[in-house]
């Protein structure tokens, strides 16, 4: 008997939260994907530990963070480079949610794949992709599933599914990479008993690092509280193979005692992963009818915590877009978009995260490079540069023919509108034009894709401004300028954005 054939818009392969991130959007604008995972279970445990102020942000502006914040460990109003003692600060990014969330990654696909149920799409579990073909008209993708093989026929794939992506694999995408003198290893424990200090909850990066550093080869860091009642331990080793085989208990429990010596009593651990030095990044996120999406498309040491975050972010770029293509209302182009908007954001990545693992080497050579950086860090501009890049909120894309303003490709913090916010006015993952009423006029016939709102835009000198469903600014006008080519702009940002306008009368 042949395999049954199913066909759909979007095959997500992974339910990650990057791939749980991407059937939402799509669902947002009412495209139904199909989400796989080859676990036949969620994931109990969770390696990133940490969300970054801009993907809070995106939750906020998706209407999940209230339940984000519900577990939240910590909120941490700064951040750090590399564990150096110069804590970065968002003060110069104008975020609502300027800290760092502690949160377990379980958590977070908890929350989304309930935001999917919502929408009437579920995972479906213990389905493993082992085959990928694709031509002009769609991808037929290969699915082992506990009933047995079944072929999807998919107008495209997107695949989610992690640093052994089998969408990248099968598909062909080049993934080329270096690896740096770093290892590490994370795991949760239960303990029996432990100093009232140890079980207090971070208030800042430092409780989260540590003050001292060792000359030894290995750093082990404080334990850091999960809201089971479980801790996170994580330390990082230097010239150690990260193909040493399975964690062993001893050694979780030979780095506690490094830090705390006979202080805390672990009762058991419970989960214990290593971490790989590799860095690597698919040369392209898209071919033809495939994307491959956050660690699939990009994996670096987990320094300063940006791995799930760039990840989300990832998929919220992608969505959107997919969502416009099936709908038949994208123009040409855009899914082009999705590579080489996000490909820089993933090597700049790469780049910092190397260079942090050379920083964060207790061995003495360093010295001399971790001295330079902590005095660049204490210089206020550094300080803004890096603590933007690591919270994602300097993330700037280049959105051609136009002025060089400062919102033009930026993200677009949140302000108070004539109805709500612009964060609120985003929910319903619709793009949203800021403006007075003759730029609001041009946009009436994008109704069906684009809210108009009226707000106070003059901290940026500004007049208008055409944000996109993922908050990135397309189109701006200057404020106390009546030039007629911002009118014409704006017209040519709708069709670049969104498309062809919808039926009605056009305006001249």
């Amino acid at each position: 008997m042949s395999p049954a054939v199913h066909d759909v818009d979007v095959l997500v392969v992974g339910a990650g939260p990057a791939g749980l991130t991407v059937a939402h959007e799509l669902a947002l604008a009412g495209v139904r994907a199909t989400v796989i995972d080859r676990l036949p279970d969620p994931n109990p445990h969770s390696k990133a530990l940490g969300l970054q102020p801009r993907t809070v942000e995106l939750l906020d502006t998706r209407g999940l963070l209230d339940a984000v914040l519900a577990d939240a460990v910590a909120r941490i109003p700064d951040g750090h480079f590399a564990g150096l003692p110069v804590p970065l600060t968002y003060d110069r990014w104008r975020s609502p949610h300027a800290y760092h969330l502690i949160y377990p990654q379980n958590l977070l696909e908890r929350v989304l794949e309930g935001a999917l149920e919502r929408h009437g799409v579920s995972v479906l579990r213990g389905c493993e992709l082992v085959g990928l073909t694709q031509d002009e008209t769609a991808a037929t993708a290969v699915v082992a599933t506990p009933e047995g093989e079944v072929h999807y026929r998919a107008r495209y794939v997107a695949g989610c599914d992690g640093h052994d992506s089998a969408v990248r694999r099968l598909g062909g995408f080049a993934f080329p990479g270096t690896s740096t003198d770093f290892s590490g290893v994370v795991a949760d424990v239960a303990l029996r008993s432990a100093p009232p200090e140890v079980l207090t909850r971070p208030r800042r990066t430092a409780d989260l690092l540590g003050e001292e550093r060792s000359d030894r080869r290995e750093v082990s860091y404080p334990l850091v509280p999960l809201p089971n009642g479980r801790y996170r331990v994580v330390w990082a080793e230097y010239g150690r193979s990260t193909d040493a085989g399975p964690v062993t208990e001893q050694e979780v429990r030979a780095a506690v005692a490094q830090r705390y010596g006979t202080e805390v009593d672990i009762a058991d651990v419970e989960w214990a992963s290593r971490l790989s030095d590799a860095a690597h990044q698919a040369e392209r996120y898209r071919l033809g009818r495939l994307f491959v999406v956050a660690d699939a498309a990009h994996i670096h040491i987990p320094a300063g915590g940006q791995g799930l975050n760039v990840g989300v972010q990832d998929a919220v770029n992608l969505g959107w877009k997919l969502a416009a293509e099936i709908s038949g209302r994208a123009p040409a182009g855009l899914l082009d978009t999705y590579h080489t908007e996000r490909h820089p954001v993933g090597a700049r990545v790469l780049e910092n995260t190397r260079v942090q693992a050379y920083l964060t080497n207790p061995a003495a050579e360093f010295d001399a490079l971790r001295s330079t950086f902590i005095a660049l860090l204490k210089l206020p501009e550094v300080n803004d540069r890096f603590a933007g890049m690591l919270s994602g909120l300097d993330v700037r894309y280049d959105v051609p023919g136009a002025d060089d303003h400062e919102l033009l490709g930026a993200r677009m913090p949140d302000v108070a509108l004539d109805r709500g916010t612009v964060f609120g006015r985003l929910r319903s993952g619709r793009a949203l034009l800021i403006a007075g009423p003759g730029h609001a006029e041009r946009a009436r016939r994008w109704a069906d894709r684009v809210e108009v709102a009226h707000g106070d835009l003059r901290t940026w000198e500004a007049a208008g401004v055409l944000i996109r469903p993922d908050g990135h600014v397309c189109w701006v006008a200057p404020a106390q300028d009546d030039d007629p080519r911002h009118t014409k702009r704006l017209d040519a940002a709708l069709h670049d954005w969104f498309g062809a306008p919808g039926p009605g009368p056009e305006r001249a």
